[in-house]
């Protein structure tokens, strides 16, 4: 073995740990450069193949497949009214219970002198003058609640019209069709004017008219459409 053969071998095994490292590190840096590459292929091919469009942001943008998708495209309900359900107040106006004319007055508070008695009393009533045997109807429709006579009072005919409203007729000669329950319309005759109430007989032939609510006697002019309004 020449001497320089064995300076060689010498110096190879001084420095073998180097070259190993150096083959260790090429052998990587190949690797790493292949996988770089392969990397970008892939990269590009996603982008050929799924349109995905890089955005100078950094954010991917997918194309807008559907227009309809977008909410000023889709088309506006026109809102639709709804029907009021709130219930229409029913205005109650009475018909005059005779042709007549108003002879005595509601009184709310106070008293009125009865002639037929020489005393002052209360009344909260409207009494019409009218010829006997002239025609008494009713003044709203409703149902024949009572009829009944007695020897002061006479004859009294009460009418329910429904929520609490009645009608009273005094001084009436019932016709004999009326009976208790029998339903009658605004207009329907109910009788005629009488004398028969001996409480006020001086004033004449009248009918005695009077309205309850709830129990309570009101004024009738509040459903009558009589001159004096």
């Amino acid at each position: 073995m020449s001497e320089r053969r064995e300076r060689t071998i010498n110096f190879i095994k001084k420095n073998i740990y180097y070259f190993v490292f150096l083959i260790c590190l090429s052998i990587i840096t190949l690797v790493t450069v292949a996988l770089v590459v392969s990397a970008n292929n892939n990269s590009t091919t996603v982008n050929g193949d799924n349109n995905v469009i890089e955005n100078p942001s950094g954010e991917n943008q997918t194309p807008n497949e559907n227009p309809s998708d977008n909410p000023q495209d889709q088309p506006t309900d026109t809102p639709q009214e709804t029907p009021d359900d709130t219930p229409t107040a029913t205005i109650i106006v009475f018909d005059m219970p005779v042709n007549g004319t108003i002879i005595k007055e509601y009184v709310s508070a106070g008293v009125v002198y009865n002639q037929t008695l020489g005393v002052y009393t209360g009344h909260k009533a409207i009494d019409f003058a009218a010829e006997e045997g002239a025609s008494v109807m009713a003044c709203y429709n409703g149902v024949i609640e009572s009829i009944t006579s007695g020897k002061l009072e006479g004859t009294t005919l009460t009418i329910d019209h429904g929520n609490g409203l009645k009608t009273v007729y005094n001084s009436i000669e019932v016709d004999d069709a009326i009976s208790v329950g029998n339903k009658v319309s605004k207009g329907d005759i109910l009788g005629t004017v009488s004398t028969n109430n001996r409480k006020e007989y001086k004033d004449g032939a009248h009918l005695h008219f009077e309205v309850l609510e709830n129990g309570v006697k009101i004024n009738p002019e509040k459903y009558l459409l009589t001159e004096e309004k």
